[in-house]
């Protein structure tokens, strides 16, 4: 299994990464992991992303790529988080596969709702004392506890302005990688608003994994 997931923040694609390689072994290759190991390592390639990081500008397609290569050709299975984010970068992916004499099986897009990511979002608490996420919904924070004592705070980011600023960024950039891969054969779409555990079930029926 070598597959692409696609969608908005919220939707859950770390997540659905993590299940999908715990169940069958496929490695899960999130673009910001590997960029913050490469700078940890020190490495050249990594300092010259810390380069680009520290002014504020984007790290060019080829170098994400170049971070990329020995991921995707050392392992059997993967699964792709985190990019592509939008059609150069598609395409650049594409010339490094390839190179590499890689098949790419399927790009799999979570879709949901706007207003029901940013509920999911905006719902969020963080704990300033463990960093633990909490949902005022589903996760409430817990109330006069040691081992968790707050406070818990609503993150910038997770703010309904900011959320809808994200999501209107993917609808823009990413979302229309949609047709990219439509184009292709290689599309399959998934309804990120169910159970989690059907979800991960729609997923793997999408790539033809039980």
């Amino acid at each position: 299994m070598k597959i692409i997931l696609l969608g908005p923040q919220g939707s859950g694609k770390g997540t659905q990464a993590s299940r999908l390689a715990e169940k069958n072994g496929a490695k899960h290759i999130s673009t910001g992991d590997i960029v913050r190991a490469e700078i940890k390592s020190g490495s050249d390639l990594g300092k010259k992303v810390q380069e680009y990081n520290d002014r504020g500008d984007l790290v060019p397609d080829e170098t994400i790529i170049e971070m990329f290569k020995p991921h995707l050709d050392g392992a059997d299975a993967w699964i792709l988080d985190g990019f592509p984010r939008n059609e150069s970068q598609a395409k650049a992916l594409d010339e490094a596969l390839d190179e590499l004499g890689i098949t790419l099986d399927k790009a799999v897009a979570l879709e949901a709702p706007d207003d029901d990511l940013v509920a999911r979002l905006s719902g969020r608490r963080q704990s300033e004392a463990t960093g633990k996420i909490y949902h005022v919904e589903h996760d409430p924070p817990p109330e006069n506890s040691s081992d968790d004592p707050g406070p818990f705070i609503q993150r910038d980011d997770d703010t309904e302005e900011a959320i809808r600023n994200r999501l209107n960024i993917y609808h823009e950039q990413t979302e229309p990688l949609k047709d990219y891969y439509e184009r292709q054969n290689l599309l399959a779409t998934v309804d990120a608003m169910q159970e989690i555990d059907a979800v991960t079930k729609d997923v793997l029926g999408a790539v033809g994994e039980r």
